[in-house]
């Protein structure tokens, strides 16, 4: 892992979709002309593989720890920030929902008084009519 230490934290997504592309390739068999000199190159179990992909990613990790660290930071102050944003959010939901209730509860007060202006209105017009005005 060495030779990609200059490409930073950016080749480590590239090398994890490496070694997922060379699973498969755990077993390399040789066929030849003649079926019975077929031979096996290549077999390796699956533990094996998985210890040279973690050794692989460990030394990579370990040629470059500053960076991990600044990236580790920097992924903790995303997520501070994610949940400071989601509180923020929160906080406007809560206070939009109350502004809507606080709306309905005024739009019902202007409707009841509407209506007692019109009861009142009435009122008036009728001692207008009696007192003769």
């Amino acid at each position: 892992m060495t030779p990609f230490l200059h490409w930073g934290l950016k080749f480590l997504p590239f090398a994890v979709a490496w070694f997922k592309r060379a699973k498969p390739c755990t077993a390399l068999t040789i066929y030849d002309h003649d079926p019975d000199l077929r031979r096996l190159v290549l077999d390796e179990s699956d533990e094996t593989f998985e210890s040279r992909v973690l050794t692989a990613m460990f030394q990579f990790i370990r040629g470059m720890p500053l960076e991990v660290v600044k990236s580790r930071s920097g992924l903790a102050l995303a997520a501070a920030y994610d949940k400071k944003i989601a509180m923020i959010e929160e906080e406007n939901k809560i206070a939009l929902e109350q502004r809507d209730r606080n709306n309905l509860q005024l739009e019902e007060e202007i409707a009841r008084l509407k209506i007692e202006n019109e009861r009142l209105s009435g009122i008036v017009q009728s001692v207008r009519i009696s007192v003769g005005v």
